[in-house]
This record gives C-alpha cells, structure tokens and sequence, in this order.
C-alpha cells in the first residue's frame, strides 16, 4: 500500500512539473512569435518610408524648378527717346508791307490790322504836324472841328528821316508820341483804331486802302531811299 501511494505521489510530482514545463515553453514561444510579429511591422514601417522617400525628395527637385521658370524675366523692350517739346514759333508780325508810288516818291504802304501799334525802326526825335484838307489843299494849322484831321508824324536820326501818313486822328489812328518826343528803334509811335486809309488817299489817290504810307530820306541831303525794306523785318 505504502508503494502505490509513493508512486502516486510521484506521478503527480512529476506531472506537475512537466506541465509548469510544458507552460513555460508555450510562453518562450509566445513571446518569440509576438517578438517577430513586432520585426515584421517595424520592417515594412521601414520599408514604406524608404519607398515614399524618393517621391517626396522627386516633389522637391521638381520645385525649384518650376519657380525658376516661373520667375524668369522676359527682356524689356527697348525705351523709346523722349519725344522733345517743340520751342513754340514767334507769333508772325500782321504787318503788310508793299511798295507804291505816287507824287513822284516812292512809297512802302503798310497794312495792318485794327489794333496793330507800329513802332519805329529807328531812333529819332518825333515831329507831329497835323494836316487837314480843305477847299481842295492840303492845309496845315487850319484846325477846322468840321474836318478829319490827318497827322504826319516824322522821326529823325542823324543820318535818316522817316516820314509817316496814317489816317484820320482819333478815327482811325491814336498817336502814342507827341511833338518833340525821343524814341528809340522799337518804341511804340501810334495804334491803328479804325480801318479807314492812310490820309493820302484823301489827299492825292481815292484808290489808296493801306492804313499808313510811308517815306524815308537820307539827312542831311534828302536823297529819297526806297522804303520797303526799312520796315519789312
């Protein structure tokens, strides 16, 4: 009896420790898979970032270079010159200048506008005489109120004198100088204010439309001079 309780008893010593063997094996081999399960995940983990590595780094290489096209500039074109302002032209001067003849002199007859002031092309002492026509003469000093009164206005330099033969005082000329006045190349001597014609055409030729004739001689001698090219200018 004694024998078959002992080899019971170790019969159960022996099965409890193959079966605490049996449970540790199953647990190394437990642990064994679960550790190559974790290998095999962090391998492919591994393996898909180095695949998606090169697209990301081909991303990048392809972007500078677009920005570089991008950017790139286009050659201006070449900038025109400034285009320069025209100087603007002197106002061209309405004086009309023609020759005529009559009385034996030769004569520049001067058209110009109402308006216009003609000055002197020279320096001179003025002398104003005023004239009326009256009974068929050519007075001076008659000083009639029923009649036009026609000024004759001359300067004289030392070597010329200029004689001029606008029309009707305070009709159609305004005189701008006075008897015994100095004026020098250029100064204003009357202002045209009507269109009535220079006095001559009162007093020797109806045909006469010019607002002023004009004379020049030289001084001392009197030798007429022509003229028209004394005022053309």
């Amino acid at each position: 009896m004694r024998d078959d309780a002992e080899m019971r008893s170790l019969a159960q010593t022996l099965g409890s420790a193959a079966l605490g063997v049996g449970i540790g094996v199953g647990v190394l081999v437990a642990g064994f898979y679960v550790s190559n399960l974790a290998l095999a995940r962090s391998t492919t983990t591994a393996v898909a970032s180095t695949t998606t590595t090169p697209s990301a780094t081909a991303t990048s290489s392809f972007g500078p270079a677009a920005a570089t096209a991008t950017s790139t500039i286009a050659p201006s074109a070449p900038t025109a010159p400034p285009t320069k302002t025209p100087a603007p032209s002197p106002t061209a001067d309405p004086l009309v200048v023609t020759a005529y003849s009559g009385q034996g002199i030769r004569l520049a007859a001067l058209g110009m506008p109402v308006g216009y002031t003609l000055t002197s092309p020279i320096a001179g002492t003025v002398t104003v005489i005023v004239y009326q026509f009256v009974d068929g003469e050519v007075r001076s000093g008659a000083n009639l109120t029923d009649r036009a009164s026609f000024p004759y206005v001359l300067i004289r330099s030392a070597d010329r004198e200029i004689k001029l033969r606008p029309g009707a005082l305070d009709k159609d000329v305004q005189l701008l100088v006075k008897d015994g006045d100095t004026v020098a190349a250029g100064a204003p001597v009357f202002k045209i204010i009507g269109s009535g014609p220079s006095s001559w055409a009162t007093f020797y030729d109806k045909g006469v439309t010019a607002q002023v004739l004009a004379s020049v001689t030289t001084r001392p001698q009197g030798t007429e001079v022509d003229p028209v090219p004394v005022f053309r200018r």
